[in-house]
């Protein structure tokens, strides 16, 4: 199992949020540093075949949302519709999942049949139709070249009353054979003339084992801060497991179920409350079909205090469009609302929607 240590921190509430944004900057400029070796990748040998009879070589990026990503020395990183693709090969070992969850590892050889996939590995080689691939990812050497992600900044100005929003997100994605782990940090800042400044701040990780079929474990720690919703620091630390009911190249229906231990430090306030939850969350993703439409992500959260007498819940609901622009460009359209039922702190606020819009980087 994994464990993840979350390092609490007690300051007066400007002074929690600056530091939580530092933090924040921090790790998010040290991970960009540290993937940068992902872009190199491996030699360009991959070979991809589509539907007129053209030939492309290049490195094999990635199978995902309906797209092959193929990057070339001549045209650069290609976006091309999966369904157009006739066969693949490559001499590299690469991760590869099927509909119904089954996941397979090996090279990519040449096949026997028109429009199917052959991985070869050290414990079996199978030959599937193309259209049963959901997933396609390689398995990287080393550490940081399986570390894979995105920086996303936005910027909002009204001139009327001089009010300034300005939102940074970074998130990276590390893979292996038996594991799978993701890490994001967020943070939306606003400041207007004689209003009080406000932040909002988040840092999630979660770890999950890879296994065959459609169930499996995860691990989840998060550092939250909303003053506007009376916490300074919201610690969640638990795990669960991840049920897929639909998994393909169109479209992700996901299931979690799971417990959290939550700890938060009220705002402007000495308390500090713990309490037990239990988790319920679906997701739901449509991949983009071909380079001009958008990929689509939406999830709903729910946390039931069980140790709460009077049953606190918590919602958090997300949405997200995302449109590529050019190259590894995108850009994106998000909206976060949060509820809760009875929030730490006085005059806290019981909803709190966000409408955030940003240009994206993938690295």
């Amino acid at each position: 199992m994994f464990q993840v240590l979350l390092i609490g921190f007690r300051l007066p509430c400007m002074e929690v949020q600056s530091l939580f944004i530092v933090r924040l900057a921090i790790i998010a400029i040290a991970l960009a540093l540290t993937t940068t070796p992902v872009v190199a990748g491996h030699l360009k040998t991959d070979i991809a075949t589509i539907d007129e009879g053209s030939i492309l070589y290049g490195e094999i990026r990635s199978v995902k949302y309906a797209t092959l990503t193929l990057k070339t020395d001549a045209a650069g990183t290609l976006d091309i519709e999966w369904r157009r693709i006739t066969s693949l090969t490559s001499k590299y070992e690469y991760l590869v999942e099927l509909t119904g969850g089954s996941r397979h590892y090996g090279t990519l050889e040449p096949p026997t049949k028109h429009r199917h996939l052959k991985v070869v590995g050290s414990e079996e080689t199978i030959e599937v139709p193309l259209s049963d691939v959901v997933r396609l990812a390689p398995i990287e050497e080393t550490f940081f070249d399986r570390l894979k992600g995105s920086l996303n900044f936005g910027l909002t100005y009204t001139q009327s009353n001089q009010a300034l929003q300005y939102n940074f997100s970074f998130d990276a994605s590390y893979r292996s054979r038996k594991n799978y782990g993701t890490f994001s940090a967020s943070s939306i800042f606003s400041t207007q003339n004689d209003v009080e400044s406000t932040q909002q701040s988040n840092i999630e990780l979660m770890l999950a084992q890879v296994t065959k079929g459609n169930w499996g474990p995860f691990e989840l720690g998060v550092l939250q801060s909303n003053p506007d919703q009376g916490y300074d620091l919201r610690s969640l630390l638990g795990g669960g497991g991840t049920r897929f009911f639909i998994e393909n190249s169109a479209y992700l229906l996901a299931l979690n179920l799971g417990a959290v231990y939550n700890r938060e430090e009220v705002t402007d306030s000495v308390d500090v409350n713990d309490s037990v939850e239990l988790l319920s969350a679906i997701s739901f993703r449509r991949y983009k079909r071909h380079s001009h439409s958008p990929a689509i992500e939406t999830s709903l959260s729910i946390f039931t205090d069980i140790s709460d007498p009077e049953r606190r819940n918590r919602a958090v609901f997300n949405f997200l469009i995302a449109w590529k622009i050019i190259s590894d460009y995108t850009f994106n359209f998000q909206v976060n609302d949060s509820y809760d039922s009875n929030p730490p702190g006085v005059d806290a606020s019981k909803n709190n929607v966000v409408v955030v819009t940003s240009i994206g980087y993938i690295f």
